[in-house]
């Protein structure tokens, strides 16, 4: 599956950027299914809550790392209206019959002053298995390197999520374990050498 495309580059300045809606690719799953990867909207809102309310508890605890079963109206803004010059969100969006729905989120914030960012990622408990969290992950990793010229992309999950290790691992994450919390593993990608 070719994932790659031209990604232009972050708007410079103090104001915040515009939407980025050039990074909106267009993505065929190994099973033959077809999704939009976008950079998420604040008009998200609704299928963002819908999205988080349907993940089973566990996806939602590794996820967040503690138990959540709902977003808070602040939470939800927060996720869905982000600063595309300090952030990213990618959602993955299906076509239904009653509209777009959406079936995983990878997202990243850049650590301040830094060229390194902080990522996370969910799928929905349906989608798992289909290679969705694959392309999303590597489509954030893209946006990350060509579009806010990051080096290198860095996340922290529970040592139980063994999938999401494992799925750093294929991308080419160091995954490792948390010197300072055994409950704990770290996972870090160099962008400037990785998924070119």
């Amino acid at each position: 599956m070719t994932l790659h495309t031209h990604i232009p580059e972050a708007t410079a300045g103090p104001a915040p950027a515009a939407y980025p809606a050039g990074l909106a690719r267009q993505v065929r799953l190994p099973d033959g299914r077809e999704l939009t990867l976008r950079p998420i909207r604040p008009d998200d809102a609704d299928a963002e809550w819908d999205f988080v309310h349907r993940l089973s508890p566990d996806s939602r605890y590794f996820r967040f790392m503690a138990p959540v079963k709902d977003l808070t109206p602040a939470m939800l803004r927060r996720f869905t209206d982000i600063d595309y010059q300090r952030e990213m969100a990618l959602v993955a969006m299906t076509a239904t019959p009653q509209g777009e729905r959406q079936v995983g989120v990878a997202r990243y914030s850049i650590l301040p002053g830094t060229r390194r960012c902080e990522f996370a990622i969910v799928v929905d408990d349906e989608w798992r298995g289909t290679g969705l969290a694959l392309a999303l992950m590597t489509a954030l990793a893209d946006v990350a390197r060509d579009y806010h010229h990051l080096e290198a992309m860095e996340g922290v999950t529970l040592a139980e999520n063994r999938r999401m290790a494992g799925l750093a691992q294929s991308l080419g994450f160091d995954v490792r374990m948390d010197p300072d919390d055994a409950h704990q593993v770290l996972m870090q990608l160099d962008l400037r050498a990785a998924l070119q």
